[in-house]
């Protein structure tokens, strides 16, 4: 006989928790459904698989949610066993997300079919929950509240997929291969870089995805090799330690805003921290090992994870200026000026690159002090420890990365300079060898 159990996954307190659909049919048959219903972690309970007698009300969960939860997911478990009646056929997923679908469509209140969600509907809803905390992402098994940067990238797309979409309103179904090109045609005609095109569609992908597995469509186009996330080579910069030096003895003294986006932009290159960790650091997270070692001691705000960074001593002078309380500055503003600050440091050598703009591969020539940006300093750190010659797996427990994969990306080091260490390895500076005869 065929039961059907709702249950809950782990979510952050006070954050709402997807409720999943289990369809049990003998061995043979188990099938579980993230539904389109969500409910705060307090008031559901997962030993008797329901809402719980005594819900705690909130503003965003009010008596009249509570009651209408429980009808609707009643009437979910109603509508799916009397459609079991006298099925013979095997019972699939793919069948459980259709009904689930029709169900949807029905107000139960009134019987009248409700106006279907588009994917812009359930985008702009998408976005509302993730800003206001209700929404969650999972990173390496946490649950975590999506950053404004991220925020920021997906307002960013659903902008520009209404732009794209005009007068239309897409279904989930909609979005297919043909949809899909166009929607490249039209990022290539604004004239965006390739990357910035696999920025957006990996965005939606995701978000159709997330739809998907609340059994709201059945969307399997997205899965499609062609509707693929298009992605060109990045050519990004490093400095290197006679670039930091330059940085480091530049007199600024005329101009306190510049000395401090110099400082505190190298305090990410002497960290390989991402802007959001080296421009926080405080005296709380300055720690004495029991070896003696002074290290800063941080947690990642992108991934959660703990660091434990080794104190460079020109690290540790810029950090005792501020008694290691770094001057509180905007991303934007350290990106505008620190390429006029590298400009009077010297940093200006020419820079070959090879961008695609609108279809096209355009080859340019520019400044190297026009490409620094704060991700540099990241990038810069993470390859000045790799050529001193500080082993990968160290580097990435101060990184944070956690595949070779992923750190290898920020190793910025031409053919030139990687033969240059490769001269100075044993395997090449072997002498008294013996030829043989």
């Amino acid at each position: 006989m065929a039961t059907i159990t709702y249950y809950t996954r782990t979510a952050k307190k006070e954050a709402l928790a997807s409720i999943y659909l289990k369809l049990k049919d003998g061995r043979e048959t188990d099938l579980r459904v993230r539904t389109a219903y969500r409910v705060p972690v307090d008031c559901w309970s997962n030993k008797t698989h329901s809402l719980k007698q005594r819900a705690i009300y909130t503003e965003e969960f009010t008596k009249n949610e509570f009651v209408k939860l429980r009808v609707n997911i009643d009437g979910l478990r109603d509508h799916i066993l009397s459609r079991l009646t006298n099925r013979n056929e095997p019972l699939t997923k793919s069948w459980l997300l259709t009904e689930i679908n029709a169900y949807y469509e029905k107000d139960l209140k009134s019987g009248q079919k409700r106006k279907r969600e588009t994917f812009r509907d359930y985008f702009t809803q998408y976005l509302k929950e993730a800003k206001a905390g209700k929404r969650l992402h999972q990173h390496n098994g946490k649950a975590m509240k999506y950053r404004h940067s991220t925020l920021k990238a997906y307002t960013h797309t659903l902008e520009t997929f209404k732009a794209f979409e005009g007068s239309k309103r897409y279904s989930y179904e909609a979005i297919n291969l043909d949809v899909y090109k166009q929607l490249v045609d039209h990022y290539t005609a604004k004239n965006y870089s390739q990357n910035t095109i696999g920025k957006h569609i990996k965005i939606i992908k995701l978000i159709l995805r997330s739809a998907r597995d609340e059994g709201l469509h059945n969307n399997t186009d997205i899965d499609q090799k062609g509707f693929k996330v298009l992605r060109a080579p990045v050519q990004s910069i490093y400095l290197n330690e006679q670039e930091l030096r330059a940085l480091f003895d530049l007199d600024l003294s005329q101009n306190l805003l510049h000395d401090k986006i110099r400082d505190v932009f190298l305090v990410g290159c002497y960290t390989a921290q991402r802007f959001s960790d080296y421009s926080r650091i405080e005296p709380d997270m300055i720690r004495t090992l029991s070896s003696g070692a002074r290290v800063i001691e941080l947690i990642q705000q992108k991934t959660g994870e703990k660091v434990i960074i080794p104190i460079h001593p020109k690290l540790d002078q810029i950090l005792r200026k501020y008694e290691y309380r770094l001057p509180h500055l905007w991303e934007q503003k350290v990106n505008l000026h620190i390429k006029e600050i590298a400009d009077k440091a010297g940093i200006t050598e020419p820079v070959q690159l090879e961008q695609s703009k609108g279809g096209m591969i355009v080859k340019t020539t520019v400044a190297k002090n026009e490409l620094i940006k704060t991700h540099t300093a990241r990038r810069s750190g993470c390859t000045n420890m790799y050529l001193a010659g500080i082993p990968v797996l160290d580097i990435m427990k101060i990184s944070g990365h956690k595949t070779d994969r992923e750190f290898l990306k920020y190793i910025k080091i031409d053919k030139e300079e990687a033969a240059t260490i490769m001269a100075q390895h044993p395997y090449f500076t072997q002498t008294n060898l013996r030829v043989a005869k």
